[in-house]
């Protein structure tokens, strides 16, 4: 199954080297180490993917969006029976008529017209390259709504070489036996204050090290597992 992460992190030059440095020691794939840690979730990952622009759409009013789909209705707009990620506008040469009530609904700042976020031509959900801008955002711009299935928040390692992952939350965890669930309600900003909790103790030079800052990076990621 595909699950939504958010990755908090510092600004970074090279930001898909530094998710590929903080995913790692997680992989499925590893065949550098002795064998299973039983810390392994994932074999496959992209930014955005299927959950590309879930920043920007959760931001927006429910009430809009329930406004949009039955505009959509309205113009008897037709989606694929077969999903793999997001829904499919088929035919797709409805996508135009969709796109437009999308900027109708929702207008972009600078006047823009975007696909639709909520269907799949939004963005190839396999190419990291192809993600929404949303999806990569600063810290002071995560929307209050913004959940997620897990959180990873990242920081500098001691001696500063690199970025890894220092916090990480998720819906449930396997125990070997059964899925345990976490305390913890998948609100990426709940997460966050979290992580301050848990620092509080911390040498106070290493906490504000490491303690997200309104200018790091929340990077929408989609992963299977």
């Amino acid at each position: 199954m595909h699950y939504h992460c958010e990755i908090i992190m510092p600004k970074t030059k090279n930001i898909e080297e530094a998710i590929e440095t903080i995913m790692k020691p997680f992989s499925k794939n590893n065949k550098d180490t002795d064998g299973p840690t039983g810390n392994e979730f994932w074999d496959f990952y992209v930014i955005g993917g299927r959950w590309a622009g879930s920043k920007e759409i959760c931001g927006y009013d429910e009430n809009k969006i329930s406004e949009f789909y039955k505009a959509l209705r309205d113009k008897k707009i037709t989606i694929s029976g077969l999903t793999f990620g997001k829904q499919s506008v088929d035919p797709p040469s409805q996508i135009p008529i969709v796109d437009q009530l999308w900027n109708e609904f929702f207008p972009t700042e600078n006047g823009e017209i975007i696909p639709c976020p909520k269907f799949s031509h939004s963005n190839n959900q396999y190419d990291s390259g192809d993600f929404i801008s949303c999806d990569i955002c600063l810290v002071e711009e995560i929307p209050e709504k913004l959940f997620c299935s897990r959180i990873i928040i990242a920081g500098p390692s001691y001696d500063d070489t690199i970025i890894e992952a220092k916090f990480m939350l998720c819906e449930s965890q396997w125990n070997g036996v059964n899925h345990m669930p976490i305390d913890w309600n998948g609100s990426v900003k709940t997460a966050i204050n979290m992580f301050e909790k848990n620092c509080k103790n911390y040498n106070e030079d290493y906490r504000k090290k490491v303690l997200p800052k309104p200018d790091w990076l929340s990077i929408t990621v989609d992963y299977h597992s």
